[in-house]
């Protein structure tokens, strides 16, 4: 039988292997930091305060409330109180005026008056 079997010199071998590990490292795309915020999709009330509260919890605990009333308010169901609006922009860090009060709690639609 015939012996074709071929020499590749070892460093040679390294040498592609570092090149590929290179490109491939090149490649990669950084990943993709998940930003965490209450759900949007369902409701379109409220589209900043979803941004900005992680969960109904942190949301209640800012303006002294448990989840029921929360929820109410997140639907649009129950407006926000001025002293619960003006709760949340200081905890946002915002100051409490109309044009911000309108930028946070623009909710899309009417709310209900209770």
């Amino acid at each position: 039988m015939n012996d074709l079997s071929i020499t590749i010199p070892r460093d040679a071998i390294r040498q592609i292997v570092r090149e590929e590990l290179e490109a491939m490292k090149a490649s990669e795309e950084k990943p993709r930091e998940i930003k965490k915020h209450m759900r949007i999709g369902k409701y379109a009330c409220y589209p900043q305060i979803r941004k900005n509260f992680e969960s109904f919890d942190e949301l209640g605990s800012v303006i002294n409330m448990g989840p029921t009333g929360i929820q109410n308010r997140m639907n649009g169901k129950t407006p926000f109180t001025n002293r619960e609006k003006e709760l949340i922009l200081k905890y946002l860090g915002l100051e409490v005026n109309a044009a911000n009060k309108r930028k946070i709690f623009d909710i899309g639609r009417k709310e209900k008056v209770a």
